[in-house]
């Protein structure tokens, strides 16, 4: 039978690529995205208004999990959303010299925070299903330790960069 042929891939092949994909969206949305905006001239209460209201995606998951049950496979809304979320924070940076590139940033923000949540619910699912009890145990700490570099990475790296293209613009 194929499914019996089908070799299955060691754990530390997937975990730490996959937790890390899940935390670059949350982090960019959440906190990059704020900065960015502030630098960009935006006011505090529209940064906070439209950020907060694209962050709902990931409050709703258990809303839509149920959902993605019904269509495909959990590995290929990981691929799918992978790939739709690059293509998304790519269309963000080239909206941004446009001249109402808020609009179309936060637009194309609300697509990436959908496309995170529902990364995060296919992701979550895979491990549960593909790892063992005992390998759930020993991949916990990989899992949350990409997941924090993402955040690092997103939050802190990704703002340096921004800061140092906005002072060679200006």
């Amino acid at each position: 039978m194929l499914l019996e042929n089908t070799k299955k891939r060691h754990p530390a092949a997937w975990v730490p690529s996959v937790y890390f994909a899940m935390g670059l969206p949350f982090v960019a949305i959440a906190a990059a995205s704020s900065l960015m905006f502030k630098n960009l001239g935006i006011s505090d209460s529209q940064i906070a208004f439209w950020t907060s209201l694209i962050m709902l995606p990931w409050t709703l998951k258990p809303l839509w999990s149920p959902l993605l049950e019904m269509f495909k496979t959990k590995k290929h809304f990981v691929v799918a959303t992978q790939m739709l979320t690059g293509v998304t924070f790519g269309l963000v940076a080239l909206s941004l010299p446009l001249p109402h590139f808020f609009t179309y940033s936060i637009a194309f923000m609300a697509v990436i925070a959908f496309s995170g949540a529902t990364h995060d619910i296919a992701t979550v699912g895979i491990y549960l299903n593909e790892l063992s009890p005992e390998e759930l145990a020993k991949y916990v700490g990989w899992q949350g330790a990409f997941y924090n570099i993402a955040k690092i990475l997103s939050g802190g790296v990704m703002v340096y960069i921004v800061g140092e293209l906005e002072q060679k613009r200006v």
